[in-house]
């Protein structure tokens, strides 16, 4: 995989086949913080207690992530007990509620090599519209600029629509399709 830099601070969009999307997230995870790289999970796609098992069989260091996890109180109606590193919000149709948690996460780890991994812009697809998430994207990409961080958004194949996708692939650096 070895598409980012240790010292270079780019924002991603990462392309993964549906079907590797799970895989796809580990491997970036595990290339960023085997370079000493914290991160910042925000799943709108897969409970955090799921990643946390997966992370931990692939022998990623637990404690260099902190999650951002939109769907477990949304499917669950509550926050599990013994969630370490993990901020719960409502639904991952509330990007304000996302928008706080990002910053105050970003806030925890100021000083530190800290990247921003947003697995799935096409999830989000399903709550709301191209326009609110595209607004999104720009919020949080221009945070991640100005903090001279590093960022990669996981979408599905053909996950996006047209304008969406062109939106996207202007706000980030580099636009990464594991299928070429």
């Amino acid at each position: 995989m070895g598409f980012m830099d240790a010292n270079e601070s780019s924002i991603y969009l990462y392309i993964s086949e549906a079907a590797r999307m799970k895989m796809t997230n580990m491997e970036i995870v595990s290339q960023l913080t085997a370079q000493g790289t914290a991160c910042i999970i925000v799943t709108t796609n897969i409970p955090s207690s799921i990643l946390t098992n997966l992370y931990t069989k692939q022998g990623i260091a637990i404690e260099r992530l902190h999650f951002i996890d939109a769907i477990t109180k949304y499917s669950l109606g509550s926050v599990p007990v013994n969630s370490t590193n993990t901020t719960f919000t409502s639904n991952p149709g509330n990007l304000t509620e996302l928008g706080i948690a990002i910053s105050e996460a970003l806030k925890k780890r100021s000083g530190e090599d800290t990247a921003l991994i947003f697995d799935s812009i096409s999830t989000l697809l399903i709550y709301l519209s191209s326009a609110n998430i595209s607004k999104f994207i720009h919020f949080i990409s221009n945070k991640i600029r100005l903090l001279d961080l590093k960022a990669v958004y996981l979408s599905a194949d053909k996950g996006l629509d047209p304008l969406l996708f062109t939106q996207i692939s202007s706000i980030v650096d580099e636009v990464i399709d594991d299928q070429k």
